[in-house]
C-alpha cells in the first residue's frame, strides 16, 4: 500500500487526478474475485491503483497519441453517443473486453496494456466532466473562482474525490464508502458500457446547475456541496464496482 499513496499524492492535471484513479482502482480490487485478482496482478507486476493513471502520462507520448480520446465520451441533446464515434471510452472499453476474452492466447506484455487502459478508462468515463454536450453551449466548459482565483471546471472536478476527502489516503476512503450490498452493487454493474455512458450523461447535466459559471468555491452554499459530494462519491463508487465487474468477468475462465 505505501507504493500506491505514494503514487495517489502525487500532483496530477488530467482525469480523476492520481488519488481519484488510485482509490477507484483499490474499490475495483477490493470487490474482484481471488483469482481475478491474482491473475490481473500477475500480467501487471503490481496493484491495479499503481497503474490507474499510468494512461495520462503516456497519452501525449509518440505512438499513444490517438488514446486522447479515449478518456470520455461525447452526446447528442439526447444523452446518446455519435453513431461511429470509435474515439471514446465507451466504445474502447468494449473493443479491449471483446479482445480480452482470448488473453491467455495473447502476449503478456499486450495484456499488460490492456489492463492499464481498462482501468483508467472504466474510472475516467465516470469522472462528471467526462461528457462533452457536444451541441450545448450552456453545457461546455467554464471557469470558476477558487478564493478570487480563477480555477477550471473540469480541474475542479477532476480534483473532486480529494477536494472532498482532504487528507485522506485512496484505501481510507475506499473502505469508507465501499458498503453497498451485493444487490447494489449487482445493479450498478448491469448493461453495457454504452447503457453507463447514457445514465451518466442525463445525470451530469446537474453538475452545471450546482456550480454555475463564475462561481465563487468558498461561497457555495451547504446544500450544493453536500450534493456535490455525494454525486462525486457516486461516480467514484459507480467506476470501482464495473471495473471490478469487468476484470472479474475478463478473468471468469
Amino acid at each position: 500500500m505505501v507504493a500506491i499513496v505514494a503514487l495517489a499524492t502525487t500532483q496530477s492535471v488530467r482525469a480523476w487526478n492520481n488519488i481519484g484513479h488510485a482509490t477507484i482502482a483499490v474499490i475495483a480490487e477490493r470487490n474482484m474475485t481471488p483469482e481475478a485478482l491474482e491473475k490481473c496482478r500477475g500480467y501487471l507486476k503490481h496493484t491495479m491503483p499503481y497503474y490507474a493513471s499510468w494512461m495520462d502520462y503516456w497519452r501525449n507520448c509518440k505512438g499513444f497519441e490517438e488514446t486522447n480520446y479515449w478518456h470520455g465520451f461525447s452526446v447528442d441533446e439526447r444523452n446518446e453517443q455519435f453513431a461511429g464515434d470509435t474515439r471514446n471510452a465507451a466504445f474502447q472499453i468494449k473493443r479491449i473486453c471483446k479482445k480480452m476474452k482470448k488473453y491467455n492466447r495473447m502476449k503478456d506484455s499486450l495484456v499488460c496494456d490492456n489492463l492499464k487502459y481498462l482501468i483508467h478508462m472504466v474510472g475516467d468515463m465516470h469522472c462528471p466532466v467526462h461528457v462533452k454536450y457536444v451541441n450545448e453551449d450552456a453545457l461546455k466548459q467554464r471557469s470558476i473562482l477558487n478564493k478570487g482565483k480563477k480555477l477550471g471546471f473540469h480541474s475542479f472536478w477532476d480534483a473532486a474525490i480529494g477536494h472532498f476527502h482532504k487528507g485522506m489516503r485512496c484505501d481510507e476512503i475506499a473502505a469508507k464508502y465501499d458498503t453497498l450490498t451485493d444487490a447494489e452493487i449487482a445493479a450498478i454493474c448491469a448493461g453495457t458500457p454504452d447503457d453507463w455512458a447514457k445514465v451518466n450523461a442525463q445525470e451530469m447535466r446537474e453538475i452545471y446547475d450546482l456550480l454555475p459559471m463564475g462561481s465563487e468555491l468558498t461561497k457555495v452554499s451547504e446544500e450544493n456541496n453536500a450534493r456535490m459530494r455525494e454525486i462525486t462519491i457516486q461516480q467514484m463508487l459507480r467506476g470501482g464496482y464495473r471495473l471490478a465487474h469487468v476484470m472479474n468477468t475478463i478473468f471468469s475462465k
